[in-house]
């Protein structure tokens, strides 16, 4: 006869009413024992008489089990369930609720997190640089501006802003994009007319390298992000939507466009000789993002991987003094270890989490996920996704009880898959999973892990076990 398997979610629901019967008839067996040991009354003809009321529910009530022994019989069964879902796997799994642990499985095996590893590049760029910074894209001149004509070259900074955009139109949802058409109205504004020499890129504050070693060939053309660089318009992508070759060129190419179209002549051509502003430039004009708090929350939001790649070579540049992803991935667990977080067993490649090299525990996320309960740090709870509602969990856990309870950052790279964050009232969790599974088996393994900890949540307590008499 062939036996069907049931599907996680009625599994932990079994376990869970299983465990929960068993303290039940243990309760009740206990109190019945109880109630005898009273009726055996050494001194009967003492014994007083009953005057005050009545018991509501009976002393023998299973109504009276302990929640302890109900919350203790739910964790285990939670135990048994993400143990049944995550052990074919290379994994891990962390569970708190209210502050308590309540399931641990191997949460310091290091393992690639794929995306998840923003939490940490969030954590330690809001640490760093505070949730109020605002990356600059200057324009500065060592030449004269007379009668509204710059006799020389005019460079544009950039500053490490991952937001700037050509786009004229508010994107949907609105994002906090730098528009790149600020700094074309502010150099109108300083009153230059004629620009009577080049146009010249200046992105030397980070590396020249526009992909990190450890990413596959696919991450590039496949337009899993852009290229790198601390002038980078438009996500580091060209026309097509591919990784441009030289995105400091894009942005300068754009913004000639942009001040031509308000009247300003430029006579020389548009350039990127990659290498840095005259030592004694004058600043003409500038751009600024929004704060760093709203930049980070859109890269938890969305999974923005060239934000992350960017907001690393800035913790690199301010750690170290340089704007190199390796700088910045031997940083950011520096970071984190000051601010309380276990980083036991973290090897980091990238800021995005791409690298397969990467490593990063479920404790490490635990902790990075507790920072959130700081005012400077709380960008990290903000910019979790929402469970059916917003960026990488809109269309997710539809019609679930996890719609608007589950707050949490995904992670899905080939062969690995990752889910950290909240699940109200009161769970902390993180899960990472490596393995030959597809993205359907690995999302299916995120919706596993969430759905039993939420039934954990929503265990009864001992007065909903049983109707009152």
């Amino acid at each position: 006869m062939a036996v069907r398997a049931l599907p996680p979610d009625t599994r932990v629901r079994l376990i869970t009413r299983r465990a929960i019967s068993l303290v039940v008839v243990f309760a009740i067996a206990g109190a019945t024992c109880l109630a005898a040991a009273t009726r055996a009354d050494p001194e009967p003809a003492t014994r007083a008489t009953r005057t005050g009321p009545a018991l509501a529910t009976a002393l023998w009530s299973p109504r009276r089990v302990p929640g302890v022994f109900v919350a203790a019989a739910a964790a285990a069964a939670l135990r048994t369930a993400l143990a049944g879902i995550v052990t074919p796997y290379a994994s891990c799994v962390s569970v708190e609720a209210d502050g308590s642990p309540i399931a641990r499985i191997n949460d310091d095996r290091p393992l690639p997190g794929a995306s998840t590893q923003k939490l940490l590049v969030a954590a330690a760029a809001l640490a760093v640089m505070g949730p109020g910074h605002r990356f600059v894209t200057r324009a500065v001149t060592d030449a004269p501006l007379r009668a509204g004509v710059l006799a020389g070259d005019l460079t544009i900074v950039g500053g490490g802003d991952p937001m700037l955009t050509t786009t004229s139109t508010p994107p949907t949802p609105p994002a906090p994009v730098t528009h790149l058409s600020g700094l074309a109205d502010a150099i109108v504004a300083a009153g230059v007319r004629k620009i009577d020499g080049a146009l010249v890129a200046d992105d030397t504050r980070y590396d020249r390298n526009r992909a990190v070693p450890a990413w596959t060939a696919a991450d590039n053309t496949a337009g899993n992000i852009g290229a790198l660089g601390a002038l980078v318009v438009n996500g580091g992508y060209d026309a097509q939507g591919l990784s441009s070759a030289d995105p400091a060129l894009d942005t300068v190419q754009a913004l000639a466009t942009m001040l031509e179209a308000r009247g300003v002549e430029i006579t020389g051509a548009s350039v990127d000789p990659g290498r840095p502003a005259p030592a004694h430039a004058r600043e003409v004009a500038r751009v600024t993002s929004a704060p760093l708090a709203a930049i980070v929350d859109e890269m938890l939001t969305n999974s923005n991987n060239e934000t992350a790649e960017l907001l690393t070579r800035e913790i690199g540049v301010r750690r170290a003094n340089d704007g190199t992803t390796a700088a910045g991935a031997r940083a950011i667990p520096q970071v984190l270890a000051r601010l309380g977080v276990p980083v036991a067993g973290v090897d980091l490649h990238d800021g995005s989490g791409l690298a397969h090299e990467n490593r990063d525990t479920c404790r490490t996320l635990m902790g990075v996920l507790a920072l959130g309960a700081r005012p400077r740090l709380h960008a990290l709870v903000d910019g979790l996704a929402v469970g059916g509602r917003t960026g990488t969990l809109a269309t997710r856990f539809g019609g679930t009880p996890l719609v608007g309870r589950l707050r949490a950052k995904t992670g899905h790279i080939d062969g690995v898959v990752g889910l950290a964050g909240f699940i109200a009232p009161g769970a902390r969790f993180a899960f990472l999973a490596n393995g030959g599974f597809s993205t359907d088996t690995g999302m299916a393994l995120q919706d596993q892990v969430a759905t039993a900890i939420a039934g954990y949540l929503d265990t009864p307590g001992p007065p909903g076990l049983v109707p009152a008499p």
